[in-house]
């Protein structure tokens, strides 16, 4: 299978879901997102400081980012 970059409003809907109640399971079929795929996002927002019954104010654009910049591999090219 190839490698598929996922946008960053499909991160947010992975850790909203989670945030909601979802398992990894569930949110891999609703966001249409690997269960790996959910669970490294999810882990990585967790080692962040993401609470799971904090509530989705958490869920800010610089969080997100810093998610992101967690998970994603740098590149040379930008």
């Amino acid at each position: 299978m190839a490698y598929r970059e996922v946008p960053v409003f499909e991160v947010r809907e992975v850790l909203r879901l989670w945030l909601r109640g979802e398992g990894f399971r569930s949110t891999e079929r609703l966001a249409g997102v690997d269960r790996k795929t959910v669970r490294r996002y999810v882990t990585t927002a967790e080692g962040l400081g993401l609470v799971r019954d904090g509530g989705e104010d958490q869920l800010s654009d610089v969080f997100i980012g810093s998610v992101v910049e967690a998970v994603r591999p740098h590149r040379r090219d930008g």
